[in-house]
Parts: structure tokens; C-alpha cells; sequence
């Protein structure tokens, strides 16, 4: 009996581990991404940018380098100052992702929209769109 028990918890601990490695692998968004932008902290953020990104605005859509991109997202959170963040969907297949959120600001909602890529075992920002609700 106590050899079945050892046995049963051997398993459990064994699934949650694995369960939890691939929870981790299915993330759609690089590790701090909802944090930074829940600060309006654009530094921070584009640390996960791929060297091009592409930013789509609904007044302006260009591909910039990380530090650009940095400069526009810290001016649209200057102007679009945040109340609420929410992840509302997110996927991934194969070595890309996408995640989707609710960005409101004090006087208008926004739709963000992420693709991603993994590329050296880790994610990077390729594209965020931004689009006025």
C-alpha cells in the first residue's frame, strides 16, 4: 500500500512539473510584457522587441528599430494615459504567438495586438497594433 502511495504522488509531482514546463512554453507574451505596460513603461518593454518592429498606430504604421519604438510607445502612453490593461486572448503555433488586450486610458479604449516569435529559445515583440475602440 505505501509503495502505491509513493508511487501515486511520484506521478502527480511528475505532471504538475511537466504541466507547468509547457504552461510556461505556451506563453503568447514575453516574461514583464503586461507589467511594463501597466507602468507606461516603454524601456522596460522594448527590451523584448525584435531589432525591427513593426508599430500600427491608427494615425501612423512604420517599422522602427527598439529604441524608436520605445520613443513612439512612451508618447503614446504619455498621451493615452492608462487606467486598466486586460489580456484577453492569446495563441500560439509553432515558433509564433499573438495576444490580444484591452488598453484603456482615461478618455478612450484601445485594442492591442502582439505577434511574437521565438527566436534563440526566447519571444520577441515583432509587431503591435494599436487600434481606438
Amino acid at each position: 500500500m505505501m509503495i502505491k502511495f509513493k508511487f501515486l504522488f511520484a506521478l502527480i509531482f511528475v505532471m504538475t512539473i511537466a504541466f507547468t514546463a509547457n504552461a510556461q512554453n505556451t506563453a503568447a507574451l514575453p516574461d514583464g510584457t503586461i507589467m511594463s505596460i501597466k507602468n507606461s513603461d516603454a524601456e522596460k518593454l522594448s527590451v523584448s522587441f525584435n531589432e525591427q518592429i513593426e508599430i500600427i498606430l491608427p494615425e501612423k504604421t512604420a517599422v522602427y528599430s527598439r529604441k524608436q519604438a520605445e520613443m513612439v510607445l512612451k508618447n503614446f502612453f504619455n498621451q493615452n494615459p492608462i487606467t486598466e490593461f486586460q489580456l484577453i486572448h492569446q495563441g500560439k503555433k509553432d515558433n509564433a504567438s499573438f495576444a490580444i488586450a484591452n488598453y484603456y486610458a482615461s478618455k478612450s479604449r484601445f485594442r492591442f495586438t502582439f505577434l511574437t516569435k521565438i527566436k534563440s529559445g526566447k519571444i520577441y515583440i515583432h509587431q503591435i497594433r494599436i487600434e481606438k475602440q
